[in-house]
């Protein structure tokens, strides 16, 4: 395990649960290296994004919650894996999406890079 690695996912992880509890997602934007790979396994998101598209597509994800009020609160992770560049988080996560109620288990994958996120893999169940 890689402490530095360890150590940016977190704060990246922690920074992306607040942006969806609160709407404010600057922090983990700040964190995002410019060529960005984001996949993503569902709706109008869907599939793998590589490069300014990749960081594009997350940062548009990210303020269409904004824009519908979508509200998760995150779970203090039940698992965390990690390798020298990437830290898998796996947490229950429940709050309004679509002005619905949400409860589910989700998986994020951070891609490390130096001190900034290069990627993010986001795997969910409960989709409706």
């Amino acid at each position: 395990m890689n402490e530095l690695t360890m150590k940016v996912a977190q704060q990246a992880f922690a920074a992306f649960a607040r942006g969806l509890a609160t709407g404010d997602f600057q922090p983990f934007f700040a964190m995002l290296t410019d060529e960005f790979t984001f996949w993503y396994p569902y709706g109008k998101y869907r599939g793998k994004f590589t490069g300014q598209e990749g960081k594009a597509r997350i940062v548009a994800k990210c303020h269409d919650h904004m824009q519908a009020g979508d509200r998760l609160t995150f779970s203090p992770p039940h698992h965390i894996t990690s390798s020298d560049t990437t830290v898998m988080f796996e947490f229950e996560c429940k709050g309004v999406i679509r002005q619905q109620p949400y409860q589910g288990r989700i998986a994020i994958a951070l891609d490390v890079s130096g001190e900034k996120i290069s990627g993010l893999r986001e795997y969910f169940g409960d989709v409706d």
